[in-house]
């Protein structure tokens, strides 16, 4: 699902409450106040880094960078800057 960014506020990261998913972004809409929780990263895979803030998961990051340039080139047809999504979070906070 993606979100329009210029729709959205993004209010912040917290632990996912989906046992398949390690956080969730929080956003918001701007016109209506719906607040919206976009699920994102898999608790059992290792990623390069976390910047959520939340850190719920240190022992997955493994800070090479070769397998981030292998992720990110896999994963930016993914990701539309101008918007919210799984992918968008995952690559941008996680990768």
């Amino acid at each position: 699902m993606y979100y329009l960014k210029k729709d959205y506020q993004l209010l912040g990261f917290k632990k996912s409450d989906n046992k398949d998913k390690m956080y969730y972004a929080l956003i918001q809409n701007k016109e209506n106040l719906k607040k919206i929780k976009v699920h994102f990263g898999h608790p059992e895979y290792e990623n390069y880094r976390d910047i959520t803030g939340v850190n719920a998961y240190p022992h997955l990051i493994h800070n090479d960078k070769e397998r981030r340039e292998r992720y990110r080139k896999r994963a930016e047809s993914l990701v539309k800057d101008d918007y919210y999504s799984p992918s968008y979070f995952s690559f941008y906070y996680l990768w």
